[in-house]
């Protein structure tokens, strides 16, 4: 596309391109927070910068599996909460980064699709799925993180991403057959066994170092 006047085209990475307002495209440049041969991409989700909100990089993460398209619809729905001032930050760093990773944007998909989901009020809750659908919550849980999970509550929600669900997304769990969703499921449950683990161990020293930082604060 060509920018019209004042404005400047920010490119996805897949050809296409979104214009911009020229005044914040070149602040943010000013700012080295453009994308670039040595510039990394903003540091909120890699989508945008704090300085400048209202200009976002839709498209530009890499996944380690998945497709960028549904990725990119969520990235909007988030902006979007963004804007409105309706996104719950964390002071947790994000764990969706690949380790070993040969790009600093590539990231897990199902894990950074579920941590923005997250921030906007967009992840299904179990409860939720239970009571209304158990084939939305056998869905969910043994398929894959696809955009339709998350237009089920929150802001976004949408009756027919129930019925999409219900159907066409639960079909690929029981055409795969009952052995291989048992092996799915037991080796889920042999790495939350791993993770319940590591907390009850690091436990009380976070119980510990909350102890320590109220007493000094005192």
């Amino acid at each position: 596309g060509t920018p019209g006047a004042g404005g400047r085209a920010a490119e996805d990475g897949g050809g296409s391109t979104t214009e911009v307002d020229g005044s914040s495209y070149a602040s943010w440049r000013a700012g080295s927070g453009a994308r670039g041969a040595e510039d990394p991409l903003p540091p909120e989700h890699f989508i945008l910068s704090p300085h400048e909100p209202t200009l976002a990089f839709i498209g530009f993460v890499r996944p380690n599996v998945g497709a960028i398209p549904p990725m990119s619809e969520l990235q909007v729905m988030w902006w979007i909460q963004r804007l409105r001032g309706k996104v719950a930050r964390t002071s947790t760093p994000p764990s969706y980064g690949l380790l070993g990773r040969k790009l600093t944007y590539g990231v897990d998909y199902g894990n950074y699709m579920h941590q923005l989901a997250a921030e906007f009020g967009g992840a299904p809750s179990l409860t939720t799925l239970a009571l209304r659908s158990p084939r939305v919550l056998v869905a969910y849980c043994l398929g894959q993180a696809y955009i339709s999970f998350f237009r089920l509550e929150g802001p976004f929600a949408s009756e027919k991403a129930w019925a999409v669900s219900s159907g066409e997304l639960f079909e690929p769990v029981t055409q795969r057959g009952l052995l291989s969703n048992a092996v799915f499921v037991m080796v889920t449950a042999f790495f939350g066994a791993i993770n319940l683990t590591a907390y009850a161990v690091e436990l009380p020293f976070l119980a510990a170092r909350y102890l320590v930082g109220g007493r000094a604060a005192a």
